[in-house]
């Protein structure tokens, strides 16, 4: 007896091998389409294990090699030895439906669920198998029946939600779901997620105006429970209807405790799409409710100042008003300190002295504070070294910006970072003249796996090739960098008129491409007619291709901008159809697909 015994847990592992290995075997058929293999393996493993899932596949063998008979054969002959079986019931149904035998499959699944005993788990798995083929009407019928076995009129009702959610039932989806919320708030994140499901994949275009006719009649009610003001939060930020979120926001947190972070999701919304008032109201409201029991109060404090920079950059503001925001920031950092959890503002503040104040020794003394915080990983102080080598570029110091931008490359080798500092380093080369080098570094960085880096690159490599005389001294383009130096200190009175000279007096390349930067200079200062006018200008008359594209793209941007939305469209249309090897035409077709969706949803308050 000891003998055979070790005899079998020997031969156990040998067993399992094999049998893993017949596994292996007929998926490995099945995959491959040679269903007839397939299906032999499939019936061997079953017999073997009496497993349902080698069962199952060797059915649908059976059915993808029309062998339908014999999977009706071996179903009604597994059933007459297990009549109650109701997965086989559902498997017989199936192949029925497969083979065109409407009636008889239904006869099936009726007689399945017939077959279904008031327990939940009993329910629950029949629907699975229903829902598994697909079958959501039977799913549906299923989980009602169940409801009435277990004499429980209100169970199922998550499930029975998500099965009229694929039946694209959207009506009876929602009042469902309603039930559900009021039965249990806690499932608003699974609600919300069954209904952004249902939003993405309704064809008829119907599950909105089914959400919104609920939301207004649960809010006729004087007594609605306060969870339908955070699902009009979610669904008013799917809108991009930041306001109508934030009066929900509002009533929310009048009626509950600890909703700050609604709040929150709100403003980073609204900022994240311009939408800087409806952001800015909404840090607001976090910060009202001070620094006790706040856990978003720091983070609101920071995230706002971000949010009026912005503000202030798209309106153009004076100066007073960046130095209300760059003192609130350095209140902010005395009281916080300089830490890793603030190196953000920091920066923000250092961009602030620099860019908008022209205080660069204000700026430099903040970003050299922030690059001395102890412990900053390689990632953070790579940024800052490049934020203050920006700021060197910006104060017409090359040469001490190209040291730090080849520092930062040899700290993070073969890296975005690298990458990044490269490219400007390869720029600040273009500005100063040397174009040979510069050129020779943008072709390395062709080969970037950074899109926006590779292409800058590219269209930086194509222009010099295209206007670089090798026995010339290249006035003309070196004249044209030091403009473009110029713009990038911001030093516009003084590059427009040589902006003008090299457009009148340069060959044609080079002139093009003069009058390509004078457009975006003249978009920056809000001159919009007058950009959209050259723009269009460069479009007709230029003989360059890549010119003419990039001037399609940026005409397509400054209609964006100004809410010329079919415009723009038709200019990203345009690069997409007819310059397939520019560099503009991938991000051109992302931004057609982003404005068809915004006009299919009828948003009128896109930035």
């Amino acid at each position: 007896m000891r003998f055979l015994f070790a005899i079998c847990i020997f031969l156990l592992p040998l067993f399992a091998q094999a049998q893993q290995s017949s596994s292996q075997l007929a998926f490995t058929y099945y995959n491959n389409k040679e269903y007839d293999k397939a299906a032999e393996t499939f019936l061997q493993l079953y017999q073997r294990t009496r497993s349902s899932q080698y069962l199952n596949y060797h059915i649908i063998s059976l059915i993808n090699d029309n062998q339908y008979d014999k999977a009706v054969e071996l179903l009604k002959n597994l059933l007459k030895k297990d009549e109650n079986n109701k997965e086989m019931i559902i498997n017989l149904g199936y192949v029925y439906e497969q083979q065109g035998k409407a009636k008889k499959a239904e006869e099936c699944y009726e007689k399945a669920i017939k077959k279904m005993i008031p327990h939940a788990s009993d329910i629950k798995n029949l629907a699975y198998k229903f829902q598994n083929i697909r079958e959501y009407d039977w799913v549906i019928q299923t989980y009602t029946q169940g409801r009435k076995l277990l004499k429980k009129p209100n169970a199922f009702l998550k499930e029975l939600g998500e099965s009229y959610m694929m039946a694209r039932n959207f009506d009876q989806m929602l009042t469902l779901f309603i039930q559900l919320l009021k039965q249990t708030p806690t499932e608003i994140n699974n609600v919300t997620s069954n209904l952004s499901f249902a939003r993405s994949y309704d064809i008829m275009n119907s599950a909105d105006t089914i959400i919104e006719q609920k939301l207004a009649e649960l809010f006729q009610q004087d007594d609605y429970n306060p969870i339908f003001d955070e699902l009009s939060v979610w669904y008013s930020l799917q809108k991009k209807k930041h306001k109508e979120a934030l009066e929900h926001a509002i009533l929310l947190n009048q009626k509950s405790k600890n909703k700050e972070h609604i709040f929150m999701n709100i403003a980073r919304d609204a900022n994240g799409t311009s939408d800087y008032i409806i952001a800015e109201q909404a840090y607001n409201k976090v910060l009202e409710r001070g620094k006790d029991s706040n856990n978003y109060y720091i983070t609101a404090r920071k995230e706002i100042l971000e949010c009026q920079y912005q503000k202030a950059l798209q309106a153009r503001a004076d100066k007073n008003i960046y130095m209300q925001i760059s003192t609130s920031c350095k209140e902010f950092l005395q009281e916080y300190k300089y830490t890793t959890e603030n190196v953000n503002l920091a920066i923000l503040l250092s961009d602030i002295y620099a860019y908008q104040l022209h205080l660069p020794d204000s700026s430099d003394h903040i970003l050299k504070k922030t690059i001395a915080i102890p412990r900053l990983n390689i990632n953070t102080s790579s940024l800052l070294k490049s934020k203050r080598a920006d700021l060197l570029t910006f104060i017409n110091n090359p040469w001490e910006a190209t040291i730090l931008y080849t520092q930062i490359e040899k700290s993070n080798p073969n890296n975005e970072i690298a990458y990044e500092a490269k490219l400007k380093k390869a720029q600040l080369a273009y500005y100063v003249g040397d174009l040979k080098w510069a050129k020779a570094q943008f072709d390395i960085l062709k080969g970037s796996t950074t899109k926006l880096i590779s292409n800058n690159a590219i269209r930086m490599s194509h222009f010099i090739n295209m206007n670089m005389e090798e026995e010339s001294e290249n006035k003309d383009l070196k004249k044209l960098a030091t403009t473009e130096y110029l713009i990038h200190k911001q030093d516009i009175k003084k590059a427009l008129p040589i902006l003008d000279s090299i457009i009148e007096n340069s060959s044609a390349g080079i002139a093009d491409y003069a009058s390509l930067q004078k457009a975006k200079v003249l978009q920056q200062n809000a001159e919009y007619i007058k950009a959209a006018t050259l723009f269009q200008k460069i479009i007709t008359q230029s003989t360059q291709t890549y010119i003419q594209a990039e001037a399609i793209f940026e005409l397509g941007n400054l209609k964006k901008q100004t809410k010329k939305f079919a415009e723009a469209q038709e200019l990203y249309k345009t690069l997409v159809s007819e310059y397939t090897g520019s560099v503009y035409s991938v991000e051109a077709g992302k931004l057609y697909r982003k404005l068809e969706k915004l006009e299919k949803e009828n948003l009128n308050n896109v930035n």
